[in-house]
């Protein structure tokens, strides 16, 4: 490799890795997975150790985590949250020991305390004379966000204390398997983007700006760390043996004393991954020595005295069995590999996603094929590659809904098919009802999903109008002498279907389906148009420039409320509910309120929409071009003609800096 394709690769290295980061930490969305990731980040390494001259200090290589989001609050830590060097192998691990052995100058055998790494997010919490005082995440390692109120609904985390004086605990926050797998479930009932893995659920669930979400989500805490005055203790294993005094919970940990030791340690923990109820990705190795810790201190973002021994992505190889066609809420039509079972690290699989028909397409995938399968805490395995072709034709694309036989079509813009009889298709009828009961819509307390289901099959309710008919079937099948009921537990149902009969404009609008159009969006709609009837009849263009919604969402929408059966179903809606719009309480003193706002560019540390969600909290108003009407725009990086524009009309420049300043 020569000096200026070094120089090149490293810059895409760069890039690539800064926006996974951003992925990761402050969106919780993750693009790849963590092997993937470590594999671009070892060729980093690698390429700055050939080349020395081009390491520098902004390299990812020399940062923790990613910048925080400008949502919460910060907070400074009090010694910086350093990130772990990783192991994949034995003879890595040895050079590790090697290297702390030569830093101190010292042949003789070292103990390490070994301990889970768990697949969660980083906290630190701190406490005087006792009291929970706050928490913050790690963000960058230097500053991270304040979380306070959310790490107080975390039941595993004591509010108080047998401890005078000061005391610093740090631990992941993580999302037990079988909350994450209900949590999914629940976002699937509703049509909501499902979790990746634990860990994004955890993320997701901790920055919550409601407390009560974060309370809702069941997640759990493992302490590995604590600094404070007086402790007088010696080693890790101390350290450990003092936080569960304390009250707190810690993963599994255990004295090692050579590298045959360890690694035995990650053998086993290897293998008793899947019987654990909580993800984790490797085994981390600490020096017992607290006095050892500090005199190796650390190097860039890693400290000397420890590491992460990292487990490989599952991957292994089977058979394609079949190709199921699901039918979603909105009429989404997905397919999925029904597989020959396999075992996966001890978990046996027999499914795996194919997203849609365009990665069918673009890997040839055909029943009967031989394939490699690739598992990394995600919720199904997905198909890497066809490993052995069987000869069979290729899967083709259905023309016709596998549920009500309605002929599939392809939105403009969208690689996925629908079905689009919304209302008389029997797989998305179920599923649509279920979701117009859910908390985000109606919140109808005792109709869940199977409630629904089994409603549904016994014609009580065949759309989701009926759910507020459902007194009237008293008369020829009373639900008090359904088995599963009685007098209390239906009386309490009616009450509650009475009490959904107020609902709030935005949550009218989330109940109605619309593709794509959840809570963010109803509350856009709703504030912008105040009147259901006047978002009825809108114009594509006055949806357009409600900036959130893009071009191929205003289409949809326009053309939601241009077909006839769904104003039918809308005039119905409305006639059995009171539909209330509040308005929101602004920020007067802002000096954001009543302005309009154009952001261009790309913004490091935060999405677009979460910006313009800030601003519009601050009383202002968001533009999607630039006019004589724009008072400020907002600049990312690699702007475009906006800027240009702005400039030669004279409007207000800000960076994101500028801007998150005056929110805070």
């Amino acid at each position: 490799m020569t000096l200026d394709e070094a120089k090149t690769e490293l810059k895409l290295l760069k890039h690539e890795l800064r926006r996974h980061d951003e992925l990761y930490y402050n969106k919780a969305e993750p693009e790849i997975s963590d092997w993937e990731y470590d594999q671009l980040r070892l060729r980093l390494n690698e390429i700055e150790k050939r080349f020395p001259e081009l390491k520098r200090s902004n390299s990812p290589s020399q940062k923790v985590g990613a910048p925080v989001s400008g949502i919460f609050s910060k907070i400074t830590h009090k010694k910086p949250m350093l990130s772990l060097e990783n192991a994949f192998s034995k003879e890595e691990l040895g050079d590790f020991i090697e290297r702390v052995q030569n830093f101190l100058n010292t042949s003789e055998n070292l103990e390490f305390c070994a301990e889970h790494k768990i697949d969660g997010l980083s906290a630190s919490i701190f406490y005087k004379n006792g009291q929970l005082e706050y928490a913050a995440t790690r963000g960058d390692g230097y500053v991270g966000e304040d979380v306070t109120n959310n790490i107080r609904t975390i039941s595993s985390i004591p509010q108080n204390i047998k401890y005078l004086g000061e005391i610093e605990i740090r631990g992941e926050v993580y999302m037990p398997i079988k909350s994450f797998m209900e949590l999914n479930r629940q976002r699937e009932e509703v049509g909501e983007k499902l979790f990746a893995n634990p860990r994004n659920a955890a993320a997701g669930s901790l920055r919550q700006l409601d407390a009560e979400v974060t309370k809702s989500r069941n997640l759990g805490f493992f302490a590995y760390y604590a600094d404070g005055s007086e402790l007088n203790i010696e080693t890790q294993i101390e350290v450990m043996e003092l936080i569960k005094k304390l009250g707190f919970a810690s993963s599994e940990y255990k004295l090692c004393s050579s590298l045959e030791d360890m690694y035995k340690y990650c053998n086993d923990t290897s293998q008793n991954r899947p019987n654990l109820p909580y993800e984790i990705d490797g085994a981390v190795f600490k020096l017992n020595s607290l006095e050892l810790q500090n005199r190796l201190g650390f190097v860039g973002r890693n400290p000397r005295h420890s590491i992460a021994f990292k487990f490989p992505a599952e991957e292994a190889e089977t058979v394609i069995l079949d190709i199921s066609i699901g039918v979603g809420r909105t009429g989404k039509i997905t397919p999925v590999a029904i597989l020959e079972p396999v075992n996966l690290n001890g978990a046996m699989v027999s499914r795996a996603t194919l997203h849609n028909f365009n990665e069918i397409e673009r890997k040839q995938i055909s029943i009967g094929d031989t394939v490699k399968i690739l598992r990394s805490g995600d919720v199904i395995p997905k198909i890497i590659a066809v490993t052995k072709k069987s000869g069979n034709s290729m899967f083709s694309m259905p023309t016709t809904c596998p549920s009500c036989g309605a002929n599939l079509v392809q939105y403009s813009g969208l690689v996925d098919l629908y079905c689009p009889n919304h209302f008389g298709c029997s797989a998305q009828a179920v599923r649509y009802i279920s979701y117009f009961v859910s908390k985000n819509c109606l919140d109808i307390p005792g109709l869940g999903e199977k409630q629904v289901e089994e409603f549904f099959e016994e014609g009580r309710i065949k759309t989701a109008l009926d759910v507020f008919k459902l007194r009237e079937k008293e008369i020829d099948a009373p639900l008090a002498s359904k088995p599963g009921w009685g007098k209390v537990s239906a009386q309490k149902l009616y009450d509650a279907i009475e009490n959904s009969r107020d609902v709030s404009l935005s949550r009218f609008i989330v109940s109605l389906g619309i593709p794509g159009v959840g809570e963010v969006i109803a509350q856009l709609l709703a504030d912008r148009f105040k009147d259901i009837e006047k978002l009825r009849n809108a114009e594509k263009t006055d949806l357009v420039e409600l900036d959130g919604l893009g071009d191929l969402m205003a289409e949809e929408i326009y053309a939601f409320f241009r077909n006839d059966v769904n104003i039918k179903f809308i005039e119905e809606f409305k006639n059995l509910v009171t539909i209330i719009y509040q308005e929101k309480i602004i920020d007067m003193a802002s000096k954001f309120y009543n302005k309009t706002v154009v952001f261009t560019g790309t913004l490091s540390k935060l999405s677009r929409n979460e910006a313009k969600q800030i601003a519009i909290s601050k009383g202002a108003k968001i533009g999607s071009s630039i006019s004589n009407k724009t008072d400020i725009v907002v600049v990312g990086e690699n702007p475009g003609s906006k800027l240009r524009k702005a400039m030669e009309l004279g409007v207000q420049i800000m960076s994101e800096e500028e801007f998150l300043n005056l929110m805070i």
